[in-house]
């Protein structure tokens, strides 16, 4: 499996220290996750990619982008390959257009399941998949979900309802699970994710640990609450707002309180940083994963 790191802030801000200095940075995870890594970062409302099949403990282009490089949004993998060889194309992030997308995880029994996915893609996208691995399927996946639910992924539009769209993410994964079922895949698929366009941000944990950081300090009780709770993201029907949002696959450091996303739900966050939280889906909840 790989590792993900994602954040969103309202101040512009360098990933240097979360990347290669803090304690357990992505540098040091890459150590056991040497297949390939990539930085995607937003200049304005464009998205850009950095990416390479070299290992980013040993890369000097990795330093050096995550010293330079400021932006108000940034998701990095560092891959550990399971479909797909080791190569610049099958790297993480993918882009297309403003969207970018990191997956950690595996959908297993791919060949049997991967014309199913072309067949929810749009004609003209299947020819962009350029690469072998599930996560770029994955990825115009998704991406296809949100066309359908209305949502702009070819232009610069703000995403007007953030809730909508993830409701159309989590749906999608549902039908993914619902397949695997289907076929009886030898598992069930391990679908963590980071996408974004810069603005709207959506974090799904589905099969490995997925941590999210709001907060530098937290409340006094913070240390005794259950370990499986996102104290900022309460039961409530109004979402709660936030300056900035850390993701990640393991804790990184200690400046920021990590908390545990839920098995199965999906983080998002708004354009305006109002941040929520969807419960797994039903097929989720079918699943060995789940327990």
């Amino acid at each position: 499996m790989c590792r993900l790191f994602g954040f969103r802030s309202a101040v512009p801000s360098r990933a240097h220290r979360s990347l290669i200095e803090a304690e357990n940075a992505l540098a040091t995870q890459a150590t056991q996750h040497p297949h390939g890594w990539g930085i995607g970062y937003f200049v304005g409302r464009d998205a850009y990619i950095l990416k390479s099949a070299d290992a980013a403990h040993t890369s000097e282009r990795f330093r050096l982008a995550s010293s330079r490089l400021k932006s108000h949004t940034f998701v990095v993998h560092v891959r550990r390959a399971t479909v797909g060889v080791t190569d610049d194309l099958n790297s993480h992030p993918f882009r297309y257009g403003r969207w970018v997308f990191a997956h950690n995880g595996t959908i297993f029994d791919f060949d049997r399941i991967r014309d199913w996915m072309l067949e929810q893609i749009p004609e003209d996208r299947r020819m962009l998949i350029l690469g072998t691995t599930d996560s770029e399927h994955l990825f115009h996946y998704m991406l296809s979900a949100l066309e359908r639910a209305g949502v702009d992924t070819h232009g610069h539009e703000t995403v007007h309802d953030t809730r909508a769209a993830a409701a159309a993410l989590r749906d999608a994964v549902d039908r993914l699970y619902a397949k695997t079922q289907a076929v009886e895949a030898d598992d069930h698929p391990v679908v963590n994710f980071i996408l974004t366009n810069g603005d709207a941000f959506f974090a799904q944990r589905a099969g490995k640990k997925l941590y999210l950081a709001t907060q530098k300090t937290a409340c006094a009780d913070f240390e005794t609450c259950p370990a499986e709770k996102v104290c900022m993201l309460p039961a409530r029907p109004h979402d709660k707002k936030v300056n900035h949002m850390l993701v990640s696959s393991e804790q990184i450091g200690d400046e920021d309180r990590w908390e545990l996303i839920a098995q199965g739900g999906l983080v998002y966050l708004s354009e305006g940083y109002d941040i929520g939280f969807l419960p797994p889906c039903d097929h989720f909840g079918l699943s060995r994963i789940a327990e």
